[in-house]
């Protein structure tokens, strides 16, 4: 009996040991602390001449870090098309180039991985067109007036390019899934002086462009004028009006913007107080628009689905790449291999009077990341309709971007480390999250300041209370 005793005792310290030992291992007992990300300024301008021996040691580093930490690097070109592809790039760095040829040699490679997520930055403080852009059914036209351009104005050509053309030439240059992000970052690159430069189209410091204006046609030049904001300034411009929302009585409508997903205290209240008011004024359709959303938290999804008939949901799988470098910068201890978790229900805790009524979530170009998740969730749990454009991001996508910085141009690269499965993988394969209703925003739109997926909505919610009207209540 005692030397049973003494087995089984062996037994259970191994088995507390070897728990122990994978409970720190995966860092749920004495979590190991991330160390931040604390880029040094970026100096160089775009004709700053960067010399080989510099260039291709952030060269190595670059391929090194995307190797090591990237879920699937190969994924797009294939092992020996990225080996081909490494090499015809080492080629180019045998001589002198300034830091805009080395920043667009490199970030070639960057975007043949075809993740959004893992993007080459050069911030280049330089400055740019004073001109805004929008895609519209007609095309890429001008957004805000300035100087001789006109909102609405279309535009034919910039040089001797037409927009479709240099969208086809900016989708080797933007890091992305789909031709719908390409399209939206296009509204910021052709503003860019390096990318402009890039593409052939600055001459005497200034860019020409082929206008259509009713039914004529004429060539207007614009010069480089305005600074661009920096990251981090961009950063804090989105934060500053990271959400909104406000009641349209007269539509019967509740309308609740997201412009960055900060899962918070300040959100979760503003949540609440949103669907108080929807309740107290008997609102009987609820907006979520996303269309601005360029990512964050993708909790934040719950404090809308636990106002719903819903008690769980279904929710993201993930694949994640173990590294050394993203274990020391997320605050892991693995640091090799992957973990693969399937999509799985999540619970959720419901308030207990739930909204009953009709749910839009408003789509378009820019919805990316945590926003994207947002419309997938609704979707592919069957909660809501989705309305407006296709999305920036695929369903199921690369994500949670690290964020390194190379040590002589110091460019900042990002890279995933992990993997997303949507909810209903069965829907794949998607490069984006398509509409429901597909609503999209005309020239005249651009010119009269009109919203057309929320003029939609209100016609939509508009009609069925016709139709109720004349079909009578229904028979209990």
């Amino acid at each position: 009996m005692r030397r049973v005793l003494i087995h089984i005792g062996i037994a259970v310290l191994c088995t507390a040991i070897g728990v122990s030992i994978w409970l720190y291992v995966n860092n749920l007992i004495f979590p190991a602390k991330p160390v931040p990300f604390e880029p040094e300024e970026q100096v160089l301008r775009g004709s700053d001449i960067l010399q080989p021996a510099e260039m291709m040691a952030d060269f190595a580093h670059l391929i090194r870090t995307i190797e090591d930490v990237h879920p699937d690097p190969y994924r797009q070109l294939g092992e020996s098309g990225w080996e081909r592809e490494k090499e015809a790039i080492e080629n180019l760095l045998s001589g002198p180039l300034s830091a805009a040829e080395y920043y667009f040699a490199m970030n070639r490679l960057v975007t043949s991985v075809g993740d959004a997520h893992t993007v080459l930055r050069f911030e280049e403080v330089d400055k740019a067109l004073p001109l805004t852009f929008a895609w519209v059914e007609e095309g890429l036209v001008i957004a805000d007036d300035w100087a001789e351009f006109r909102r609405g104005d279309r535009v034919v050509r910039i040089g001797d390019r037409t927009p479709q053309e240099l969208l086809v030439r900016l989708d080797a240059i933007v890091s992305s899934e789909n031709i719908y992000w390409v399209r939206d970052e296009s509204l910021r690159h052709l503003r860019r002086r390096p990318v402009l430069q890039h593409l052939g189209l600055v001459q005497d410091d200034a860019v020409l462009f082929t206008i259509e204006r009713d039914s004529e046609v004429f060539e207007l030049a614009s010069q480089f004028e305005v600074r661009l904001p920096g990251l981090e300034e961009r950063s804090d411009a989105l934060l500053a009006r990271r959400h909104d929302w406000y009641i349209d009585y007269e539509s019967n409508l509740g309308i609740f913007s997201i412009v960055v997903c900060l899962d918070d205290e300040v959100f979760r209240r503003d949540v609440e107080d949103f669907f108080t008011a929807v309740k107290e004024n008997d609102i009987e359709n609820v907006v979520i628009d996303v269309r601005e959303n360029v990512g964050g938290q993708s909790r934040v999804v719950e404090s809308f689905l636990r106002h719903l008939p819903v008690d769980s949901y279904v929710t993201y799988g993930s694949t994640i790449r173990y590294s050394e470098q993203a274990a020391e910068r997320v605050g892991m201890r693995r640091t090799r291999g992957p973990s693969t978790f399937p999509p799985s229900t999540r619970r959720i805790d419901s308030v207990d009077d739930p909204f009953t009524g009709n749910v839009f979530v408003l789509i378009g170009n820019r919805t990316f990341s945590a926003g994207n998740w947002i419309a997938v969730v609704f979707h592919d749990n069957k909660l809501g309709e989705l309305i407006g454009e296709p999305t920036g991001n695929a369903p199921s996508s690369f994500g949670d971007m690290i964020s390194f910085q190379l040590p002589n141009t110091k460019f900042v690269l990002g890279v995933s480390y992990k993997h997303f499965t949507r909810p209903d993988p069965s829907n794949d394969p998607q490069d984006s999250m398509y509409p429901d209703t597909l609503v999209t925003k005309t020239r005249d739109d651009i010119i009269q300041g009109i919203d057309p997926v929320v003029r939609y909505i209100i016609r939509s919610v508009q009609e069925n209370v016709s139709q109720v009207m004349i079909d009578g209540p229904p028979v209990t």
